[in-house]
Formats: structure tokens, sequence, C-alpha cells
């Protein structure tokens, strides 16, 4: 998802401004950077906070309604939506490793872990979707829905997360309260 974002970003906007050029155009990559940067700072302080299967599935929430106004406003406004989606995706790769070596058996761990990062090969399907998705309906702005589906999954497996978390806490105090 956030390969395809950000590979789209530049085309996006010589697609809703076509003043720009590709120098233009390419700013607001570098803003999208920027997002993503501070939002990696943002994450990493609400996960002291909170749990982070909790963070993760708001982001992911916050993350579609950006991308379905990224897809559906046409004006430039939706290209700051997509530069703003930015903000979103710091916890999303570390959280996503870092959750997946836990529900791993400890003797398995370096192999999960080389699986986990070889899986990064989505980064060329989910461009390549969009793009798809973008010819077969002749709109740059309307193939941002593909990303759409990414943070709805991460939001469905990050709230499930989040139910075993509660039942293990609750069982945890059930547990506490009867010593």
């Amino acid at each position: 998802m956030q390969v395809a974002v950000w590979s789209f970003t530049i085309r996006l906007a010589l697609h809703l401004n076509p003043s720009f050029n590709e120098r233009m155009a390419a700013d607001f990559m570098v803003y999208s950077f920027i997002c993503f940067f501070v939002g990696k700072f943002i994450a990493n302080f609400l996960m002291t906070r909170f749990s982070a299967n909790k963070v993760l599935m708001v982001y992911s929430v916050i993350g579609c309604l950006v991308l379905l106004y990224t897809s559906f406003v046409p004006d430039m406004t939706a290209l700051w939506a997509a530069v703003s989606v930015s903000l979103l995706f710091g916890p999303c790769w570390a959280t996503i490793y870092a959750k997946t070596l836990e529900a791993v058996e400890k003797k398995y761990t370096e192999t999960a872990g080389a699986i986990v990062v070889m899986s990064i090969v989505g980064g060329a399907f989910v461009p390549a979707i969009q793009g798809f998705v973008s010819d077969v309906t002749g709109s740059m702005q309307f193939s941002f829905i593909v990303n759409l589906f990414c943070f709805l999954a991460i939001g469905l497996y990050f709230r499930g997360e989040a139910k075993i978390e509660a039942a293990e806490e609750k069982e945890s105090a059930a547990a506490e309260s009867q010593a």
C-alpha cells in the first residue's frame, strides 16, 4: 500500500493539475516523506500510551476514510489527502513484523522473520493492481481505492488482535480476582 500510494502520487498530481510539470508534482512526494516520518513519531508516542492493536485499528479506519476522499473528490484537496495518508504508514510495517514474530514459537522466529521480510513483494503487486484499475477505469484518482482495501485488511487483522488482547486481559483479571 505504501509503495502504491507513493508510486502514484506524482501521477495524481499531474492528473489533478495539468499545469504542473513533473518537478512540481515530485514535490508532493517530498511532502509525503515528511508526513511519513512525522507520522512515525506520532505513532510511537501513541503506542506507548495505547495498545498497538488499537492504534493500528484506528489508523486503518482513518486511512480508509482518507483514501475514499482521495478516490472521489475531484480537486486538489484529493492530492493533499493522498499526501496526508503517509502520516498513517509509520507504524504499519514495524508493528505487523513485530506482532507476527510474537505469534511464532521462538525456535521458528528466524524463519518467520525471513518469510515476513520476503512478503514485501506485495510492494510489487499492489502498484500493479492499482495501475490495472487505473487503466481499466480510466481514472488515476479512482485507482487509489485499491489502497483502501489494503488498509481495510490491516484494520481487520488488528481488530482481531485487539479482541484476542481484550479476552486475555479479561481472563487475566478474572484469574487475579480469584487468587
